[in-house]
């Protein structure tokens, strides 16, 4: 092959369009994976700090033991490099080849890699980003499979809660949770990521999308850090107890360590996304799908501690899956989008010129921003890019009418401040609620909490509609 000259890269035309393979669960797989990972990192995270300040776990300060902090860090390790080999970047080599006269026949294209073609064609070549758009599984699939799943769940685990643990409901008891974990802690994100992306009506790719939802699980580690280890330091030092849940101290890490923490760390993975936010509306919808990842590390753990209940569990399951899938997961998202859109206009007001709509850098590896979907089976077109885009008509049960909107504010500290609050009433709320029912009949405290549970639940959903009337004001009713 002497002397036939090496093919340089190029980088890709900006009228490049990439076929895409239609996978629409394929972002459900892809993060289903990592969250296992991210969980194990949330739980060794945690030592690390204590083995700075409160290694006891007592919620005073000291001891110190450097060996837990060598042992975490140590453990986290290969979870880490893990995470990093699975989101590391996706490239494409694009060869095209089209007849020339005056073209060659042998192309070299690398030093191992050789063209030959019977005519004489014309090579250039390409290192381009995977730029899939996200494509979700159907909302109302999800949603059924969630009510579906929660529901046949707790029906199959009914036999345990009569008859009590036996070899034949133990078995039963492991074979029905495991499944009923995964759907009762996954699929009611998964169900609002893609209301959520179908009603927005913005283009994302697949890729973007999941570093959305990555940040937000990422925000948990300092979040638990902040309520485990830091937050009772603090409240040991002025004084007061966290030995009860009726305790001033721990009413504290309800309704201001949880709240402030976490509304900002979630703020802050929406600032590491701060590139990518274009708009208002693109910094809410980054804001609401980093809450939406918050929610699902959580919900992890709250959907776990339901199968200790044991031969309740069928109960206990049943309840919290329902409520926090329809509560405290778009309230995550709701709340930080509130900090997402407020971080948005901050930004759009600094950036007059939209970073998402800058020339690709000229360069061998660049982005393609226009795709086509299409249907493994048939070859289908499904969409494209470049494709118009039919209006999108949001019903009225998840948006109300634009004159009832409620405007939101416009600077990042204001943003932040009324999700943190949002965000304490419904913990504080549902505190005292719980302290002023505590000596009554359990009947009536049964009624009278999930009463305002399901009052907070409501009133959630009118402030979101008024929200997303305001954020979404473009489009036609």
């Amino acid at each position: 092959m002497q002397g036939v000259p090496l093919v340089p890269l190029s980088p890709a035309p900006s009228d490049l369009v990439l076929a895409h393979t239609s996978k629409p669960w394929k972002t459900v797989r892809s993060m289903l994976g990592l969250v296992g990972l991210l969980f194990l990192i949330t739980n060794m995270a945690p030592l690390f700090l204590a083995g700075l300040i409160d290694a006891d776990f007592n919620g005073t300060l000291g001891p110190s033991d450097p060996w837990l902090i060598f042992a975490s860090s140590l453990c986290s390790i290969p979870v880490l490099a893990l995470i990093a080999f699975l989101r590391r970047p996706r490239l494409t080599h694009l060869v095209r080849a089209i007849p020339h006269p005056s073209g060659n026949m042998v192309h070299m294209m690398s030093q191992d890699d050789v063209l030959q073609s019977p005519q004489p064609i014309q090579v250039v070549h390409h290192v381009v980003h995977d730029s899939a758009p996200l494509e979700m599984p159907s909302r109302k699939a999800l949603w059924w499979l969630f009510f579906g799943g929660v529901l046949a769940s707790c029906i199959c685990l009914f036999p345990v809660l009569i008859l009590g643990f036996t070899p034949l409901t133990a078995l039963l008891f492991i074979a029905v949770a495991i499944p009923a974990y995964l759907i009762g802690f996954s699929t009611p994100v998964f169900a609002w990521w893609s209301t959520l992306t179908h009603y927005f009506g913005l283009q994302t790719s697949r890729r973007l999308a999941e570093w959305m939802l990555i940040a937000g699980m990422v925000s948990t580690v300092p979040a638990i850090m902040i309520n485990s280890n830091i937050s009772p330091v603090i409240i040991d030092f002025l004084g007061l107890s966290m030995a009860s849940e009726t305790s001033l101290g721990y009413g504290l890490i309800l309704m201001v360590s949880a709240p402030v923490g976490e509304e900002l760390c979630k703020a802050a993975a929406v600032y590491a996304l701060a590139r990518f936010i274009d708009s208002p509306r693109r910094g809410f919808q980054i804001g609401f799908t980093v809450g939406l990842g918050f929610a699902l590390l959580e919900n992890m753990t709250y959907i776990l501690s339901t199968f200790g209940a044991l031969e309740a569990s069928s109960i206990t399951f049943g309840f919290t899956s329902i409520i926090r899938g329809i509560g405290s997961i778009p309230g995550h998202g709701v709340w930080t989008g509130i900090s997402g859109y407020a971080i948005g206009c901050h930004l759009t007001l600094r950036r007059p010129a939209p970073l998402l709509h800058l020339e690709p850098r000229q360069e061998a590896t660049s982005e393609v921003k226009q795709w086509m979907l299409v249907d493994k089976k048939s070859g289908q077109v499904l969409s494209a890019s470049n494709a118009p885009q039919p209006p999108i008509m949001i019903p009225r049960w998840l948006c109300s009418s634009p004159q009832n909107g409620i405007q939101l504010p416009t600077t990042p500290a204001m943003g932040i401040g009324l999700a943190i609050l949002g965000h304490a009433l419904w913990n504080g709320s549902s505190w005292g609620i719980s302290l002023l029912t505590a000596n009554i009949h359990w009947a009536a405290q049964f009624f009278l909490i999930f009463g305002w549970i399901f009052f907070l639940i409501f009133a959630l959903w009118q402030v979101s509609r008024r929200i997303l009337a305001s954020v979404l004001l473009d489009y036609a009713y």
